[in-house]
């Protein structure tokens, strides 16, 4: 999607009631302190550094139109910070690339306005981008270079706030991790072996066709329903010559129960460890997605662990890749298979991203106790822990339909997975949610909580 970036500076005072939904004290109440009668270069200390109520106003435009967003300096400043300090806290990589996106004399214009935003801004989106990509070293748009054109400038021209520049903001440390992983990605490196497991029925394949493939990956569809003649091969004709192997494998259910990518998984991963047919080995990593898998994961993250696989700098033994977060849960259910599967009772809540999307290393699979994974598949085939079998599980002839609050911890992690964007395990270009989040209006133009405690 192309972006439209637009800086705006707002300046326009008019007056509006207090009261009134379109009241906005930054637009509506004069400034009407002695300072402003004081000449700007007389008060340059609120500049040094960063500008103190410094912000970006863009407009950004694509294909669903345009919206309005805002980043604020001291926001931005904190977030990449707690970053290079390597706390569990989101990182601000949509800002960043949105810095790295602007046209050059809007960036030159915000450098000179905060130029440790630019320059942080710049080396975030740097070793996030290369993680997945090889730097383009001739390239005047390179972030890195961009952003050491900037240091360098301000380090000729006024050595004074270059030093408080590094004192304010992470750009040394930015730059340190920037060119370590400039570095690892001209560095060559073997790619490890890759499965794509694809639980199919009877959604479109097509999607996956402009994917950027690790080529050294092997595809393997398990058929969870009748295809009609020729009907898989027409949906895989756009793969198979980016890859270097494609497999069909017919796993259709047999009986009343409908068991889903669970079946597809637990088998992939019991014959990977056997190194039986038609697997006959364990790829280094294993990505599990559904057929229907734009639902719940965007296209775009996923290209990153294609690419970053592709380069051999994908490391992570457990990702999960979907975009949306379940509530925590802890129901009389999920204690029920908890403990068929695990033999033991669930303590605390299980919390994890939806619908059974992740990335698994052979490492962390070979860690496992494999009477896990079978408890789990007899669990599913048998329907045991279902209303209709007899068990306390709503969910139909569904058993598959509440596993996906369980994968994460029968491949090795903790009841409550971290957020993707807070987990520091994590390489920055991964730390990434791509989901919803709440959305309020501006607590400068409405407060429920004020109103709450004023009315």
């Amino acid at each position: 999607m192309e972006l439209l970036v637009l800086v705006v500076a707002l300046t326009q005072v008019v007056g509006v009631p207090r009261e009134s939904p379109d009241f906005d004290p930054e637009l509506h109440v004069p400034d009407m302190s002695s300072s402003e009668e004081v000449p700007q270069e007389d008060r340059r200390e609120s500049e040094k550094g960063c500008h103190w109520t410094s912000r970006l106003k863009m407009e950004l435009c694509g294909g669903d139109g345009c919206h309005e967003s805002e980043i604020l300096a001291f926001d931005f400043q904190r977030r990449a910070w707690e970053y290079y300090e390597g706390k569990a806290s989101a990182p601000p990589l949509e800002e960043a690339s949105l810095i790295m996106s602007m046209p050059v004399e809007e960036l030159h214009g915000a450098f000179q306005l905060c130029p440790g935003m630019v320059v942080s801004g710049l080396l975030l989106a740097a070793e996030a981008l290369y993680f997945s990509g090889p730097p383009k070293t001739d390239s005047k748009t390179d972030p890195l270079r961009m952003a050491k054109s900037y240091m360098q400038f301000l380090l000729n021209s006024d050595r004074e706030e270059f030093n408080i520049m590094t004192e304010m903001w992470p750009v040394l440390e930015g730059q340190h991790q920037a060119e370590a992983a400039y570095a690892q990605a001209l560095t060559t490196t073997s790619p490890p072996s890759v499965d794509i497991v694809i639980a199919r029925c009877s959604t479109t394949l097509r999607w996956l066709w402009s994917l950027p493939f690790p080529p050294q990956a092997r595809i393997v569809v398990y058929c969870k329903c009748k295809e009609e003649e020729g009907g898989l091969e027409r949906q895989l004709e756009g793969i198979v010559n980016q890859v270097a192997q494609v497999l069909v494998v017919p796993l259709q259910d047999e009986g009343k129960w409908m068991t889903g990518e669970c079946t597809a998984y637990l088998q992939h991963i019991l014959n990977g460890l056997a190194a039986t047919a038609p697997l006959n080995y364990l790829a280094d990593y294993t990505i599990f997605i559904h057929d229907d898998a734009p639902r719940h994961l965007k296209p775009d993250f996923l290209s990153i662990v294609f690419r970053s696989l592709a380069m051999g700098s994908y490391s992570a033994d457990y990702l999960n890749i979907a975009h949306e977060r379940y509530v925590s849960a802890s129901t009389p259910c999920l204690k029920s298979l908890y403990k068929m599967v695990f033999g033991k009772d669930l303590e605390g809540r299980l919390s994890t991203y939806c619908c059974g999307h992740f990335v698994v290393s052979s490492k962390r699979i070979r860690s496992l106790p494999v009477h896990h994974l079978h408890n789990l598949l007899a669990a599913v085939t048998t329907g045991a822990y279902t209303a209709l079998a007899g068990g306390i599980c709503e969910v139909a002839h569904m058993p598959c339909y509440v596993v996906e609050y369980l994968w994460h911890v029968l491949l090795g992690e903790s009841g409550r997975l971290p957020w993707r964007s807070e987990d520091i395990r994590l390489p920055l270009a991964l730390r990434f949610e791509g989901g919803r989040d709440t959305r309020l209006p501006s607590p400068l133009r409405f407060s429920s909580y004020m109103q709450a405690k004023l009315g």
